[in-house]
């Protein structure tokens, strides 16, 4: 029997942390106390409110491989730009638009702006909350600390398993971490190393939508609800 642990941590309004893992029962109480600990402690500042949700998984569980990744040379914020441009352009996109969109975004974001690759339509129901990729883990997952490669490349995989989603762009609103990624099933996991300044709290993410009339709930439901781990060994 599996259970879904999600570890959410604010301060006020503001987000601070959030983490999840998919585990058997007899490993929930270990995990959830890491996800707590770890949501007390983090670069981004004391949390007021934890808040850890389980929820026994009742869909069956897909199981998908992580995406091959390429970590190109990047040695500024300049360069990461010119990466993401490519990237972008490489399947047939509108690249300033878009990037303008990522880093015009002034507050960390709950989920991630879903965006109409054709059209630039921003299509989720509540911007404030955004759409959120979740119920999903890794092989090999120890749960020792944060793992921001695996982690981030473990939600890129199931983000582009979405049949819906051509692309995503990632930001990580950690101040330390200045890595993010771009993803898509045809252009695999791309490491973007200086895509931010150090220091700064910019943070986000966005997924490029582009699906059959009527498929955008069925493209949210899989994104929040179908429970996938990422075969990563």
């Amino acid at each position: 029997m599996l259970y879904s642990i999600k570890m959410r941590a604010e301060s006020g309004s503001r987000h601070i942390s959030g983490a999840e893992r998919i585990v058997e029962r007899r490993e929930m109480a270990q995990v959830m106390d890491a996800l707590t600990r770890r949501g007390l402690e983090h670069p981004n500042g004391p949390a007021e409110n934890v808040t850890v949700t389980v929820r026994h998984i009742t869909r069956p569980l897909l199981t998908i491989q992580a995406l091959p990744v390429r970590d190109p040379k990047v040695q500024d914020m300049d360069e990461a730009r010119r990466v993401l441009d490519a990237e972008l352009r490489a399947l047939g996109l509108q690249s300033a638009p878009v990037l303008s969109l990522l880093y015009g975004l002034r507050e960390p974001m709950r989920g991630a702006v879903l965006l109409h690759a054709d059209n630039l339509q921003r299509l989720e129901p509540d911007q404030q909350r955004g759409v959120r990729a979740t119920c999903m883990d890794y092989t090999g997952n120890s749960g020792e600390g944060k793992n921001h490669f695996k982690e981030a490349l473990c939600l890129a995989s199931k983000v582009a398993s979405c049949p819906q989603i051509i692309g995503e762009l990632c930001i990580s609103d950690d101040p330390d971490y200045t890595t993010g990624y771009f993803a898509s099933r045809d252009r695999g996991y791309v490491r973007i190393h200086h895509i931010k300044a150090s220091g700064m709290q910019l943070g986000g993410r966005i997924f490029l939508f582009r699906g059959e009339p009527g498929s955008l709930e069925q493209c949210m439901d899989y994104l929040e609800h179908q429970p996938v781990m990422v075969c990563m060994e």
